[in-house]
């Protein structure tokens, strides 16, 4: 009789403890997560009647995230491309200042010179507009993985340049405009034996400009992003004498200027030719400083933005934070509570092994 007493007795106190001690566990586990992570719970259902904010919020901050990530990846992008324009407009620049010191009396080494340099920048030119800011190529429009200058030749030893040098060489004294207008005509050419740019940007100026990147910076808000090496100018419109792209002219006052080797202001059409190159070369720096003037301000529409969108990211971080967050302090009390109440359990159950049924009457 007594020892069906003690194991019924034992057996009902046990379940009851183990049943306290569970429930204890589970607040524990609770406030263990909440003090970790400040939230209140690690899913919907633990969330109760925020449930609803919360889930409404989240894909709006996800989507605010998003556009801001956007607008730092086309700032990189806008930031490459200005540098990259700032160093054509100073080799356009600097060839011009050589041509003006040469379009009038000049002797054959000093034609020379300006020859040798403007091969030299040339050279270089193709590194500039093959100019990566890392992922994407940012002369190359929606071609981002293509180089825009294409092969590994370089460009004053590209067949362009070989044939706008033999124009240059066949100058006479009333040929200077014909010569020009050669030239412009294979600098403006998009047959691929001809053109030095890479298939997609193979095309006219404007069809070129439709070629622009353009990058989603807000709700129904996208931006265009960028230059594409063989588009038009912003606004000025090209002169008659021009492929329609500044830094296809560009390239054909460098490759011109560097085929005028041998000559000086004795030369036959000479001094015509050099004018008409300085006189092009004025507007071309206009043009690509319009350019940089474009980008520029692309840079600020995104920089406006991107703190139009912080504000609205902080504001809505707020909204979802007062829904879903946990009162640290709240939390901190209920934990040593319920630590408190495990330690009286766990000395209850340890208690009770060690009771006879002595102990139970």
């Amino acid at each position: 009789m007594s020892s069906s007493i003690t194991q019924y007795g034992n057996s009902a106190l046990s379940l009851m403890m183990a049943a306290s001690v569970a429930k204890l566990t589970a607040q524990q586990q609770v406030t263990t997560y909440q003090s970790s992570t400040g939230i209140i719970g690690s899913s919907y259902a633990d969330l109760g009647s925020s449930r609803a904010t919360v889930l409404d919020l989240t894909p709006k901050i996800s989507q605010v995230q998003s556009w801001q990530s956007n607008i730092s990846n086309a700032q990189t992008t806008l930031s490459v491309t200005a540098t990259a324009l700032n160093q054509l407009v100073s080799q356009a620049t600097a060839l011009s200042a050589s041509l003006l010191g040469v379009a009038g009396t000049a002797t054959t080494s000093q034609v020379a010179a300006v020859s040798s340099a403007a091969q030299s920048t040339l050279e270089s030119m193709k590194t500039v507009l093959n100019t990566s800011d890392g992922t994407n190529y940012v002369f190359a429009g929606t071609d981002v993985t293509t180089s825009p200058v294409k092969g590994e030749t370089s460009l004053s030893t590209s067949t362009l340049a070989q044939q706008i040098a033999s124009s240059v060489q066949s100058l006479s004294s009333s040929s200077a405009d014909d010569v020009f207008a050669q030239i412009t005509s294979l600098a403006a050419s998009n047959d691929s034996s001809v053109s030095v740019f890479s298939p997609a940007l193979s095309v006219s100026a404007s069809q070129a400009a439709s070629q622009q990147r353009s990058v989603i910076s807000g709700s129904d808000s996208t931006t265009s992003l960028g230059i594409v090496a063989t588009q038009s100018s912003v606004t000025s419109s090209a002169s008659t004498t021009s492929t329609g792209s500044p830094i296809r002219d560009l390239m054909r006052d460098l490759m011109a200027a560097s085929a005028m080797k041998g000559m000086s202001s004795e030369t036959p059409g000479y001094s015509d030719l050099a004018k008409k190159i300085y006189t092009s070369l004025s507007t071309t720096i206009s043009q690509l400083t319009e350019q940089q003037g474009a980008v520029g301000g692309t840079q600020n529409s995104l920089t406006a933005q991107s703190t139009l969108l912080k504000g609205v990211n902080t504001m809505l971080l707020t909204q979802l934070g007062n829904a879903r967050d946990a009162d640290m302090a709240t939390v901190a009390t209920v934990a040593n509570r319920v630590q408190e109440s495990l330690t009286v359990s766990y000395t209850l159950i340890s208690q009770m092994q060690k009771m006879s049924l002595a102990d139970y009457l």
